[in-house]
């Protein structure tokens, strides 16, 4: 009985570390204004709240933002001219950094939280939680997922609907499941 008492406390503490308040806050007012024009002010309201969003990045719609880890708010990093559509998720069990110039499009999924395997008795072992960084320049195009622990290099491309398993080289395009390097791209390439 114990064992099951114990059970309870920790999803508990999980439930109440993942009631994030300037956060929901951040979406109320956000939800107010229209989703393309609000984009600066997204920005600021979501720096209001705690996360280190650069003012000149342009937010179209409400993140969705999860966790239930300590740290919530120091792990979100948005650089600056980074422009991030609406209905993208991202989960903050370890820190996200979106670099300078970075365009990631709607229905983009980007995770950080994952668990170890288990046992036959129980697949789904304890958590784990590794670092994504989307670096300067890159894009992430419409309904592409990011697993935990990757990078997606400086002005690289990653292709609609890609699932990115490993990282992505700089300058590079990719597409497909498991994502895959399709060709590369020259600095100046469009």
């Amino acid at each position: 009985m114990s064992d099951r008492r114990a059970k309870v406390r920790h999803y508990a503490r999980l439930y109440r570390s993942s009631l994030h308040v300037r956060y929901g806050l951040a979406n109320l007012v956000g939800a107010l204004f229209p989703t393309f024009a609000s984009g600066a002010i997204r920005s600021r309201l979501y720096r209001w709240a705690g996360f280190r969003v650069d003012p000149d990045a342009f937010l179209m719609g409400n993140l969705k933002l999860t966790s239930a880890v300590p740290g919530f708010y120091e792990k979100l990093v948005i650089g600056p001219g980074a422009t991030i559509a609406d209905n993208v998720t991202i989960n903050l069990d370890a820190p996200v950094t979106i670099g300078k110039n970075v365009g990631i499009a709607p229905h983009v999924v980007i995770y950080t939280g994952s668990h170890k395997l288990g046992p036959g008795s129980s697949r789904i072992g304890e958590p784990v939680a590794l670092p994504v960084t989307i670096e300067d320049g890159a894009w992430v195009r419409i309904g592409a997922i990011i697993v935990p622990g990757i990078t997606v290099g400086r002005g690289a491309i990653v292709a609609a609907g890609a699932i990115v398993l490993k990282d992505v080289p700089p300058n590079t395009y990719v597409e497909g499941n498991p994502a895959a390097v399709i060709r590369k791209l020259g600095w100046a390439d469009r």
